[in-house]
């Protein structure tokens, strides 16, 4: 297992490196706004894949764990569905967000894509080939920087639309891919595949990963509408470092987990435990000391007048409890049954409910400020957090009677 996560993370680091670069080269020449609105559609692009997808990809894993490979049929009804629920997600954008037409469209595109993508990640994961797997998923990074680094060098100007188009065609690339499994003879015959199964249970994960995704990302998507762009890209320009780099730690560990856990195989928590306390406190200590100077090399200064030594410490423990979140969700995800699932759905749907009750009484109440904006996240991802271990620990009690 640590052999996957290593070369899991290798590929996660790059793809972290690349959207790093990305994000570094936007928020230096994009004004706040529109820097804000670039964070916006990039996490739009991630959960609406997740979103649009199903949770068909971690029900091909449960499904389809004894054979790696499905029918033709399987992937035909994925692509139908993923296509329906990308519609759908995008009128629900323009309703919360008034996106323009050719912007929507550019966002229908680009989850349609992602979704794939995340498709072709679950099929290779279930042959342990984590590597090609973790390239359909972070590969489309890559190729967003590599086509950014075309337009700085043909000299052209980097504005918001242009940001679209190219977010579509690095998303296009890896996708396209999908094809060759509809020209693949394959051993399995369709008729022996469960479709209700199939469908049922993505409909449990999609519960479970949608509210996951949304309450991991829910202050990207909900400061834009209490407050604006602006506030966004102040609030990623500051945040970026701190956060960003802690969550791939645990994306990494928990992209490797899941299908082991699925698989029935056992995983030491007391290390995996102390190794995040000990990442945790290497992380406040390396950030403390070079925080501001790391925020101000890469913005070239653009954010200096809105952080400060409390601003890191909130941000650097927030990207630790998001290395915690994320691990307990694979884990939450692997091992609950549908009925166990279903709680952590509900669990999900009322944090993000608490998280946008407290952000409304801020903006009534209180002035605003980054420390309090970031005490807010803090104090909801605690607190769910909290009710996630008693909830695996309830699983855990489950397990163990059933055996008996």
């Amino acid at each position: 297992m640590l052999k996957n996560i290593s070369m899991t993370l290798l590929v996660m680091v790059i793809g972290m490196l690349s959207s790093f670069f990305v994000t570094i080269i936007l928020g230096q020449t994009l004004t706040f706004s529109d820097f804000g609105e670039f964070v916006l559609l990039k996490q739009i692009i991630l959960i609406g894949s997740s979103i649009a997808i199903f949770g068909l990809d971690f029900s091909y894993i449960k499904v389809f764990s004894n054979n790696s490979d499905a029918g033709k049929k399987i992937h035909l009804i994925t692509i139908i569905i993923l296509s329906l629920i990308s519609i759908s997600f995008v009128l629900m954008l323009y309703i919360f967000y008034g996106f323009q037409l050719y912007k929507s469209l550019f966002i229908f595109w680009c989850i349609c894509f992602g979704a794939i993508n995340l498709y072709q990640a679950a099929i290779y994961r279930l042959k342990d080939q984590f590597l090609i797997a973790q390239l359909f998923s972070e590969g489309w990074k890559v190729a967003l920087l590599l086509l950014i680094g075309v337009v700085l060098f043909s000299g052209m100007t980097i504005d918001l639309q242009l940001v679209y188009q190219i977010f579509t065609v690095s998303l296009l690339f890896s996708s396209s891919f999908i094809i060759k499994y509809f020209f693949k003879t394959h051993n399995v015959n369709d008729r022996d595949t469960n479709y209700r199964n199939y469908l049922t249970l993505g409909l449990v994960f999609w519960l479970i990963n949608s509210t996951g995704l949304i309450s991991g990302g829910i202050d990207k998507l909900v400061v834009p509408i209490i407050y604006d762009s602006e506030v966004l890209g102040i609030f990623t320009g500051v945040s970026f470092i701190f956060v960003i780099s802690l969550t791939m730690i645990g994306s990494a560990i928990g992209y490797v987990i899941f299908p082991k856990i699925s698989a029935g195989n056992e995983i030491n928590i007391t290390k995996l435990s102390f190794a995040i306390f000990f990442i945790t406190l290497f992380a406040i200590i390396i950030f403390h000391i070079t925080g501001m100077e790391l925020v101000s090399i890469i913005f070239k200064g653009k954010f200096d007048n809105y952080i400060d030594n409390k601003i890191i410490f909130c941000f650097t423990l927030l990207g630790s409890f998001q290395i915690v979140h994320i691990i307990l969700h694979f884990i939450l995800s692997a091992k609950g049954n549908k009925k166990q699932l279903i709680y952590y759905w509900i669990l999900s749907i009322f944090f993000i409910g608490m998280f946008i009750s407290l952000l409304y009484v801020l903006k009534t109440y209180f002035p605003f400020s980054l420390l309090s904006l970031s005490i807010i996240i803090l104090i909801t991802r605690f607190t769910k957090i909290i009710f996630m271990i008693f909830l695996l620990k309830r699983i855990n009690v489950d397990e163990k009677y059933s055996i008996i």
